[in-house]
């Protein structure tokens, strides 16, 4: 039987390059949960796809079951300053929905969402390196504004259903962090995932995709100059400090980075 609610009882709302595709990949292989048909909707967060209206994007949802949660993992959703209309139709269409926010480290996660700039199609930037994304693409560095999403989604949504995933914490206990994502969802916990199974959205991926879009001459330059890497820490110290230090975690979590 077909779920007939056709909603998402769950957000993977990003950041971007923080392992939400693989989260996304896993729980879509669990028996009591189904992702959203296609990669990314943006739904709520675009209005070019927003205007396509409510009932098509239930339809994204057809082929889930009754008694499965369902799930759509949009990164975009977590861009807050780019998407003004956003918790609007959070709010009208899905209220009472689940948050799941994956955070990573936030300079290592900057130069993964270059590499994946250079990497997608429809996009035509060329930039020389990562120190020359961040200065004409602010969307990088914002992404990386932890606090500032988190207390967001707080004002919207009851924080008992905002469940904040480290990617480092799920990168090294990956079955133990997808258990207790299980538990936040309210599914079996004791399902395992077999990763071999997934395909990974990883550096040597990226490449890959470069390559066939035609940009194996592309540099892929990730090595930061110093004064960008400082220019870029102060714009985040602040917000990413009181992120740390809200859910307990040392200043020094990420490394040195705010030494």
């Amino acid at each position: 039987m077909q779920n007939s609610r056709a909603r998402p009882d769950f957000l993977i709302i990003g950041a971007a390059k923080a392992a939400t595709t693989t989260l996304s990949n896993m729980l879509a292989r669990h028996p009591g949960a189904c992702m959203v048909r296609g990669k990314e909707p943006h739904f709520f967060s675009t209005n070019r796809y927003y205007i396509l209206g409510w009932n098509g994007y239930q339809q994204l949802y057809s082929h889930c079951q009754s008694g499965q949660v369902t799930g759509d993992a949009s990164t975009s959703y977590s861009r807050i300053r780019y998407h003004p209309d956003l918790f609007t139709r959070l709010k009208r269409h899905i209220p009472d929905t689940r948050i799941i926010y994956m955070v990573r480290n936030p300079l290592e996660r900057m130069v993964s969402a270059y590499a994946e700039r250079l990497a997608s199609a429809g996009l035509n930037e060329s930039f020389a390196s990562i120190n020359q994304a961040v200065k004409q693409q602010p969307m990088i560095i914002d992404s990386s504004r932890y606090r500032e999403v988190y207390d967001e989604y707080t004002r919207h949504f009851d924080k008992k259903k905002i469940k904040v995933v480290w990617f480092e914490e799920f990168i090294k206990d990956t079955d133990g962090v997808f258990s207790d994502l299980c538990k936040f969802l309210s599914i079996d916990d004791s399902i395992r995932i077999d990763l071999n199974e997934i395909k990974l959205n990883t550096r040597d991926d990226a490449k890959s995709r470069m390559k066939d879009l035609g940009r194996e001459d592309f540099e892929l330059n990730t090595r930061w100059d110093d004064a960008t890497r400082q220019w870029v820490i102060d714009q985040i110290r602040d917000d990413n400090l009181r992120f740390l230090s809200y859910f307990g975690k040392p200043r020094d979590y990420w490394g040195n980075i705010f030494d």
